[in-house]
């Protein structure tokens, strides 16, 4: 069962934001896709400073839409179970910061923002 609704999110997602309405690009998609991979694995871990700076992030640099976000929200519960089922281990928070701040980069690049987002002391 969760397989199936995993399955028809990503097919909810993929199919609302390439619909005309919605249309983004192939890097513009992955760019979210990733930081809704990486957001999973953050509240898995309680990486929360981390799920905050892709959460701003997100606020700042997306297009006003909901299917946008809402996209997001569905990659990261599919990462977020994913990590569960796997019984993944958290990364080191470190790594996993600069993975987070690459990730936002990419995100910036695929959106055309160049202002970054200060990285946590």
């Amino acid at each position: 069962m969760k397989r199936l609704s995993i399955a028809v999110a990503g097919l909810l997602f993929g199919g609302l934001l390439t619909g005309p309405v919605g249309a983004i690009g192939d890097q513009q998609y992955q760019a979210i896709r990733a930081l809704g991979d990486l957001n999973g694995v953050a509240l898995q871990c309680r990486y929360l400073e981390q799920t905050r700076r892709m959460k701003k992030a997100l606020v700042r640099v997306l297009p006003k839409r909901r299917a946008l976000g809402q996209g997001f929200d569905d990659v990261t519960n599919e990462s977020f179970l994913r990590f569960i089922e796997q019984k993944g281990s958290c990364p080191a928070e470190t790594s996993f910061s600069g993975q987070v701040g690459d990730a936002i980069h990419d995100l910036e690049q695929a959106f055309g923002t160049t202002a970054g987002i200060k990285q946590p002391d």
